[in-house]
């Protein structure tokens, strides 16, 4: 008998196919509404405005009281108002955005097959919805507008909607017991040399003005900021003149500690993070077999899934439905038949996946990729598809449509072959890189035998004429490439058009400058301002030359890959940045005032700006806590490490106690230490896996990090049949009371019964 398919089952098989491709797990319902409310927020146009309402509810920061609009931060320089919106503005901006919110948690509630507190992510969303809520309604009640601590929690809402920012958290998180031992192995380093610098020193070395090593906190404080080299070699100086084999003890500690185990430290979170970061990843590898399998049971098998009985609702219910990652999920086996688990002969029809293909959202270049790919598989083998040809369809199609679109570039391209050889040809591009390195160092040696630095002007005929032989014959050489490659090749080449650029602006900057009356010794602005645009550009192009060598073309490809797929990384960064940017204002905003500065006038017969090295000495007074524009910058400053123990100092001061000293060394810690070196290792194995497979388009097609942590034979190996029936089994995929997994099931239609023109009839 034949089985009507509706159009709940196109639904269902679509959204399957969408969640493949975004590498989504099938932890959602699976009724029409909840399937189109997952559609919705799927979307790119939702997408784009969750990011669009998270960023302005990240950038309410710069604008709430104490405002950071201002042209500066220094307190020294006078009374400089800030701008302060009307009170009631940016909270009701701050309402609009938490109702959003709370609007997409309720949607997210609505479309998840599990209860929101089984979903840790989602159970978090809703708690801290109604965290910001409550303090949101405290703060507003009491009309307080200074202490907003709870603002700590904005960047939540952008770490919960990328799944690769989650994934990064957890394999921080994982990583942390190994992390922690060489932190605790650095910790007793520096108090075993504090310990004994303020034995040896505290009572042998008096400096004039302040102290050495004199309490068992200044001497581990000391050491620890030796770790990062910023106090280097001032600390050790007064010890040094003391006694030359005082020295002994500094270089001990830097090559144990600087050396030693921060660069363990690194090593440590480059195999830890990395091992169990890619685990992480290569669950989206399943992911995407696993929705793959499911659309295609789906299509060929309706019945599964459809009108579950409360009974079997509750049976779900009752158990503990785990995530895809989860490794300790057991099934029995005897839940799943033999028939289940044994390969089946069910198949599909093209015209009906080419039906499908009309309604998925994917790239347009996808999307006919796979058009062309079906109707070959038409042309040559069959008018079906099992789930092998199904699945291996839609797995890895990023690279398979890249490699596809750089052969038809290649196929299709108008060529000239004369013109070709000798585009080909290695003196080619070697004549060119060689003018453009001969120019650029022609150009450094005259500017710096020149006074007048603004430029190379018509006087200098010598570098004037090789700007004008060297500007008409990569002029030639960008017609000839052209010409020689074809336009879809040329197009499509980064350094091709990197050269293009350049040649063009150069040629039309030089046509101006050469056919006016323009006089660089008169002073025109005009003029000079076009010759440095004009020797810039050459300095510029002498980066062919290093896009010329293929190992530092490795090099310059694996950074411009990165500084592509960074945001990742920096929206870790950046989250760590806001909420200590928060904390420090609550803390430090306004302790390093101008009545310190003068009230210490007196002290010690010397004021702070007289003693060397101290932040009103350095006048450091832009770098405050006084506004979140000020507070990130300082961060900034302190995460770079140069000189962060005078700011340390300079608040430790101002508060009279070494407790504020813990917020700052925190943030070395996590930031420096954690996240930093965290991202030094994705770095590291980014550029490792580029050496090593020196495959151009690796790392720039599709999903950045399955690309890079997921090998290609990963990627494409097919899991067994009884992980895929176990993984749908899991999200209840082939599981319903209509359809008795201990029998066959003869009601099913075979492949002549799935074709397009049921995919599409009405219910």
């Amino acid at each position: 008998m034949q089985v009507f398919v509706s159009n709940e089952i196109w639904l269902r098989a679509i959204v399957y196919i969408e969640d493949a491709l975004s590498y989504k797990s099938l932890c959602h319902k699976t009724d029409p509404l909840s399937l189109r409310i997952h559609r919705f927020v799927g979307g790119s146009f939702y997408r784009i405005l969750y990011g669009f309402v998270v960023a302005i509810f990240l950038l309410l920061a710069f604008v709430e009281r104490p405002s950071s609009i201002s042209k500066n931060s220094d307190f020294t320089v006078g009374t400089d108002e800030r701008y302060e919106l009307p009170f009631g503005v940016t909270h009701s901006v701050e309402l609009l955005c938490i109702l959003l919110f709370t609007a997409d948690f309720i949607a997210r509630c609505r479309i998840s097959d599990k209860p929101p507190w089984k979903c840790k992510w989602l159970f978090a969303y809703g708690i801290v919805n109604f965290l910001y809520f409550i303090f949101f309604g405290v703060f507003i009640g009491l009309r307080m507008s200074q202490l907003r601590v709870y603002r700590v929690l904005r960047p939540f809402y952008m770490i919960q909607n990328s799944s690769i920012m989650k994934k990064m958290l957890n394999a921080v998180r994982r990583s942390l017991p190994e992390v922690l031992g060489v932190l605790v192995v650095l910790s007793l380093n520096v108090v075993i040399f504090g310990l004994s610098g303020h034995i040896l020193f505290s009572d042998t070395i008096k400096i004039e003005g302040g102290t050495y090593f004199e309490t068992i906190e200044e001497s581990m404080w000391n050491f620890l900021v030796l770790t990062t080299t910023a106090n280097n070699p001032d600390v050790m100086i007064p010890a040094y003149q003391e006694n030359r084999l005082y020295f002994i003890i500094f270089i001990a500690y830097i090559w144990l500690g600087t050396y030693g185990l921060m660069n363990l430290l690194l090593a440590v979170i480059y195999n830890q993070f990395r091992q169990h970061f890619k685990v992480s990843v290569k669950d989206l590898v399943k992911r995407r077999n696993v929705a793959l399998r499911a659309a295609f049971e789906v299509l060929t098998n309706p019945q599964i899934g459809r009108n579950r009985s409360s009974s079997h609702e509750k049976s779900l219910s009752d158990r503990e439905v785990l995530s895809d990652s989860d490794d300790n999920l057991i099934i029995d086996d005897r839940e799943l038949s033999e028939e289940a688990t044994q390969p089946s002969n069910s198949c599909i029809e093209i015209s009906a996946v080419i039906s499908i293909l009309d309604y998925i959202r994917m790239r347009r270049q996808y999307k006919k990729f796979l058009y062309k790919k079906l109707d070959d598989n038409r042309r040559i083998q069959t008018d079906h598809l099992d789930k092998q040809d199904f699945v291996k369809l839609f797995l890895d199609i990023e690279t398979d449509c890249a490699a596809q679109a750089q052969q038809e570039r290649r196929r299709g391209t108008l060529e000239i072959p004369f013109i070709k050889w000798i585009v080909t040809h290695p003196c080619f591009e070697l004549v060119g890189t060689v003018l453009a390195f001969v120019n650029t160092v022609a150009l450094l040696v005259v500017l710096s035998n020149k006074a007048d630095k603004r430029g190379v002007h018509k006087g200098n005929e010598f570098v004037g004429i090789m700007n004008i032989i060297v500007t008409i014959y990569f002029v030639i050489e960008q017609v000839l490439r052209f010409l020689g490659v074809g336009p879809k090749v040329f197009i499509h080449t980064f350094s091709y058009c990197y050269d293009l650029v350049l040649t063009a602006v150069v040629a039309i900057l030089m046509t101006i400058v050469y056919t006016r009356d323009i006089d660089i010794d008169r002073g025109d602005l005009l003029a000079t301002n076009l010759l440095r645009s004009i020797n810039l550009c050459i300095c510029f192009r002498v980066i062919r030359v290093v896009l010329q060598v293929k190992r530092l073309r490795v090099v310059v490809k694996t950074y411009l890959t990165l500084i592509k797929h960074m945001q990742v990384y920096l929206g870790i960064l950046i989250a760590l940045m806001y909420v200590y940017a928060v904390v420090g204002m609550e803390l430090f905003s306004s302790d390093v005032t101008p009545e310190i500065h003068n009230r210490s006038a007196t002290q010690n017969n010397q004021s702070l700006a007289e003693q060397c090295g101290t932040y009103w000495n350095l006048e450091y007074y832009s770098l405050n806590f006084d506004d979140f524009f000020a507070a990130i910058v300082t961060l900034f400053t302190l995460m770079v490490v140069n000189n962060w123990h005078i700011l340390v100092n300079a608040y430790s001061y101002s508060r009279k106690d070494w407790w504020s000293s813990y917020y700052f060394i925190s943030w070395w810690i996590v930031c420096v230490l954690l996240i930093l070196n965290v991202i030094i290792a994705l770095i590291l194995d980014a550029f490792i896996d580029r050496w090593e497979r020196k495959d151009e388009t690796t790392l720039e097609q599709g999903n950045f990090h399955v690309q890079q942590f997921v090998e290609p034979s990963e990627r494409a190996r097919a899991f067994s049949e009884k992980e895929l029936i176990t993984a749908l089994h899991r999200n209840n995929i082939i599981r319903s009371p209509f359809i008795n997994i201990n029998s066959s099931t003869p009601d099913l239609p075979s492949a002549s019964h799935v074709n397009s023109q049921q995919i599409f009839c009405k219910t």
